[in-house]
């Protein structure tokens, strides 16, 4: 009993440990698109939505670059139009995308010319904006949550299930309209629990093991 009692006290106090530090496991994956080939589309009354070309990855720990070879894309379309006038102060604002509408497919690199094309990121986009920027560019930033294919973060060397990040793009054009992509980036962090639930969990785990010590010592 004092064992087990000592393991879920060690368990409780780790919990509470890795919920105070936020540590992350795993190393960020870095999506970048050229964007040759690629285009947007927004009318003024519906979703943005936008495809990419010619990806390349990179490990942000070890900066390790590789090409995403076959027919690579880059597509997603938000949510719903919520608002705004396209200004900087004044973005177009959208609302979360459907599940699994933002899609990065591909081969596993170092896949050769001619290899067979997954998809390498499936996820949800969350709230987004869009707006008119200088030189006749389009700038928008989006929270993006999803997974990355196992066998491309065995590549790499990194652990994960559940990413998070940021996706920005710049488009060529005036909104609302249609034109080509430049560049775009998504980076991608493993996601872990939020602190406080560590916290409570860690808690409930440290009582659970005093609990088991006190009826121990009077037996």
């Amino acid at each position: 009993m004092l064992k087990r009692t000592t393991l879920l006290a060690t368990l409780a106090l780790g919990v509470i440990s890795l919920g105070l530090s936020g540590t992350a496991l795993g190393d960020n994956i870095d999506f970048l698109a050229s964007g040759h080939g690629g285009s947007w589309s927004f009318s003024g009354s519906g979703p943005l939505t936008i495809s990419a070309l010619r990806l390349e990855v990179e490990d942000e720990t070890t900066l390790q670059f590789a090409s995403i070879n076959g027919v690579s894309t880059e597509s997603l379309t938000t949510g719903a139009l919520l608002g705004g006038s396209g200004t900087s102060s004044d973005p177009w604002t959208f609302a979360a995308s459907a599940a699994n509408a933002f899609t990065i497919v591909g081969c596993v690199p170092p896949g050769p010319v001619g290899c067979t094309n997954v998809t390498l990121f499936s996820g949800q986009l969350g709230e987004s904006t869009l707006f008119n920027g200088t030189a006749g560019a389009l700038y928008d930033v989006m929270d993006v949550t999803g997974t990355i294919d196992p066998a491309l973060l065995s590549y790499f060397g990194t652990t994960g299930t559940e990413f998070q990040g940021i996706l920005d793009f710049t488009l060529i054009g005036t909104a609302p309209g249609s034109g080509a992509t430049g560049s775009g980036d998504l980076l991608l962090s493993p996601a872990v629990p939020e602190p406080a639930s560590m916290l409570l969990l860690g808690s409930g785990l440290l009582g659970l093991a005093l609990l088991l010590r006190r009826n121990s010592s009077r037996a």
